[in-house]
């Protein structure tokens, strides 16, 4: 059960990483930004079971406390309350540093690629946001059961969405990384922006 909800998590998390990246695509100004932005969407899923493992932890430690200390049972819903509003807020900062930080080092190494590799890269990631929204898709369908084996059905969209995101991301990688860096680069301009034929 916990390795469900832990897997539901991760994967709420990703599908808000892959609306906050079509938002970052329809957006032309933040389309430089869109893989970076999907990624610190993505990190918040695997910080939060990491924070859930450790309140898990957390409570068998209260309760063994409990017996050690010989508390009161009257005490213990407060206590837990505040501790728990406590690790929540601070689980929170830290993860939204974490994220933040992943997501500042993923701008400056995307930029740091050449063409062909990053290009390589946003078709792996894009096609990946489309499993995700291929995935939803099925979900969905479990739920509401339009019709019969509609997930059925709707797992045909996973290799249509992964097909349509990646070629997107192929065609238009340009786009995604913006200029080309201008300090701590180990590549060349020409390495950078690809071969000229190719511009797109």
């Amino acid at each position: 059960m916990f390795f469900l909800f832990a897997a539901l998590i991760v994967f709420f998390f990703l599908v808000l990483g892959g609306v906050a990246f079509l938002a970052c695509i329809l957006f032309p100004p933040g389309r430089k930004y869109a893989l970076s932005t999907a990624l610190w969407f993505a990190v918040w899923g695997p910080c939060c079971v990491a924070f859930l493992i450790l309140a898990i932890l957390g409570l068998v430690a209260g309760g063994l406390t409990l017996q050690a200390t010989h508390m009161r049972w009257e005490d213990v819903p407060h206590l837990f309350a505040v501790a728990g509003w406590g690790t929540t807020i601070v689980a929170a900062i830290v993860t939204c540093f974490v994220a933040s930080a992943a997501a500042w080092l993923h701008q400056g190494l995307i930029h740091r690629f050449t063409f062909m590799l990053f290009r390589l890269y946003a078709t792996f990631v894009a096609a990946g946001i489309g499993s995700v929204a291929g995935l939803l898709i099925i979900l969905l369908a479990m739920v509401w059961v339009p019709f019969v084996h509609a997930e059925w059905v709707a797992a045909l969209s996973i290799p249509v969405l992964i097909a349509i995101f990646g070629a997107i991301a192929y065609t238009h990688a340009r786009a995604l990384r913006g200029d080309p860096p201008t300090r701590f680069t180990w590549i060349t301009p020409d390495e950078f922006a690809g071969p000229v034929t190719s511009k797109k």
